[in-house]
């Protein structure tokens, strides 16, 4: 009997231990952060520890996945640059100049092609990531900031935040093909489906966009309790890989939201750090990672019980962020 209990404890450690494995497997996920002021690239694991902190450029800004899974483009953009980065290296692999003011990525793996914002510079690049040749210089208004461009690669979207526009390209001859009319300072764009999201960060609200007429269908006007409308900043957009949930960064009210995207109900509020600013999803859709431009941390929220289950310390001001399995 007291072999047989010792064989049972045995085996539940055995499975405790399995579960375990299994469960650390099914959440693992590495996330780098970009940081202006401190210069610097921050790597954290699952629980929000740093993994590695390493010098990167001055004022490193925007950043998204390179062609190849190894690969990170990071905007640099005091220094007028893009680098692209080996992450399993940490090597600097190759740098593209003469990217004055370089802001906001967007990649288009079909094409190889790389867009930039280039905030002080009225315009946008096209980058061919093959070759390194620009392919084309959009003109845009005052400030671009968000970029996207179709799954299709036929179409771009730039938001200049002080002309009130997002400009439409076509991909093929890089004209402008359309502006749609926003409200007071759009900071990100978003597509999904035949829709595109833009944030308002003077209008506290995001509104929403058919791409097939470029008409305004809806939007989404936030307000937290205990703030005023002027302290609704939202920049960064994300949707979850389900599809029927958006997370809206809302800047200096210091919440991120919760959007129900079939019914545009916003469902959740959760209080974050100071300035929530860039957001960052985990693959297997259960972590959403929240950037705090002005505290100077990030927290990490649990999505399926919509709370925060941890905040740390990233670099001096974070601004973007990408997170790989």
């Amino acid at each position: 009997m007291v072999y047989s209990r010792k064989l049972h404890g045995v085996q539940a450690g055995l499975t405790a231990c399995l579960a375990m494995m299994l469960f650390s497997q099914a959440y693992a996920f590495e996330a780098y952060i970009t940081n202006e002021r401190s210069g610097d690239l921050v790597s954290i694991d699952y629980d929000g520890k740093a993994v590695h902190v390493q010098p990167i450029c001055n004022r490193p800004r925007g950043m998204v996945k390179g062609l190849e899974s190894n690969q990170l483009l990071i905007a640099c953009s005091d220094d007028n640059k893009v680098i692209r980065l080996n992450i399993q290296t940490q090597v600097v692999e190759q740098t593209f100049d003469n990217m004055r003011g370089a802001m906001t990525l967007a990649i288009h793996r079909a094409s190889h092609r790389l867009f930039i914002t280039n905030e002080g510079e009225a315009q946008a690049t096209v980058l061919d990531l093959r070759t390194g040749e620009v392919l084309a210089e959009l003109p845009t208004g005052l400030e671009p900031d968000g970029i996207a461009v179709t799954a299709d690669g036929t179409r771009i979207f730039v938001a200049s935040e002080n002309a009130g526009l997002v400009h439409v390209f076509d991909a093929a001859t890089y004209t402008q093909t359309a502006t749609i009319i926003t409200h007071l300072r759009p900071r990100r764009v978003a597509l999904l489906g035949d829709r595109l999201w833009v944030s308002s960060e003077m209008g506290s609200r995001v509104e929403i966009f058919s791409t097939d007429t470029y008409a305004k269908t809806d939007e989404v006007i936030f307000a937290p309790k205990g703030f005023r409308s002027e302290q609704m900043t939202p920049v960064d957009i994300l949707f979850d890989h389900t599809g029927t949930l958006a997370f809206v960064a809302l800047g200096s009210a210091n919440h991120v939201a919760f959007v129900n995207i079939e019914t545009l109900e916003i469902e959740k509020y959760i209080l974050v750090g100071r300035r929530a600013w860039g957001l960052g999803l985990s693959p297997d859709n259960q972590s959403l990672i929240v950037l705090n431009g002005l505290s100077d941390d990030f927290t990490i929220i649990d999505i399926e019980s919509r709370r925060p289950r941890v905040t740390r310390q990233a670099g001096l001001i974070p601004h973007a962020i990408e997170v790989f399995e």
